[in-house]
C-alpha cells in the first residue's frame, strides 16, 4: 500500500493557520476576562470598595480544559492579591463551551465549603460586588 503524501506547503499552512486560531481564541478569553475586571473594580468603587484584579500567565497561549478556559481572573476585595488571604480570594473563568459568554466564579465560603456561581457578564458584575445593575444581561 501507498502512503499519500502531504504537500509539505499544505502541511506549514494548516499547522500556522491552526496555531494562530488557538492563539486568538485564547487571546480573545484573557480579554474578556480583563474587561470584566475593569467592570468589576468600576462597580467596587462606586460603592467606596477598592477591588484589585489580575489575570496572571493571561499571555499564554491557552486551550480549553473541561469545559473552561484555564486562563483565570483573580479578584481582591482585601488590598493587593500578593498580600491577600488566599481564602479571600475569589477565582473567575470563562466558559468555553456556552454562548453568550458565561463566567464561573469560585471562593471559600464561610462554611469552609467551596462556592460556585455561574452568570453572564453582567451579573457577575452584580454578584460579585452586590452592586445593583440597572438591567440584566437579557436585556441587552
Amino acid at each position: 500500500m501507498s502512503k499519500q503524501k502531504t504537500d509539505p506547503k499544505l502541511e506549514q499552512a494548516l499547522t500556522r493557520g491552526d496555531l494562530a486560531m488557538r492563539q486568538i481564541n485564547s487571546a480573545r478569553a484573557t480579554a474578556l476576562l480583563r474587561a470584566l475586571g475593569e467592570m468589576i473594580v468600576a462597580a467596587s468603587a462606586t460603592i467606596g470598595v477598592e477591588a484589585v484584579v489580575d489575570v496572571p500567565n493571561g499571555d499564554k497561549v491557552y486551550d480549553p480544559e473541561d469545559g473552561v478556559w484555564p486562563q483565570a481572573l483573580v479578584l481582591s476585595f482585601d488590598g493587593p492579591i500578593e498580600e491577600a488571604d488566599e481564602e479571600e480570594l475569589r477565582t473567575v473563568q470563562l466558559i468555553a463551551d456556552k454562548h453568550p459568554e458565561t463566567f464561573r466564579v469560585v471562593w471559600h465560603r464561610a462554611d469552609g465549603k467551596m462556592g460556585r456561581h455561574e452568570a453572564r457578564p453582567l451579573a457577575m458584575v452584580a454578584f460579585l460586588t452586590d452592586v445593583e445593575v440597572p438591567w440584566l444581561d437579557d436585556d441587552a
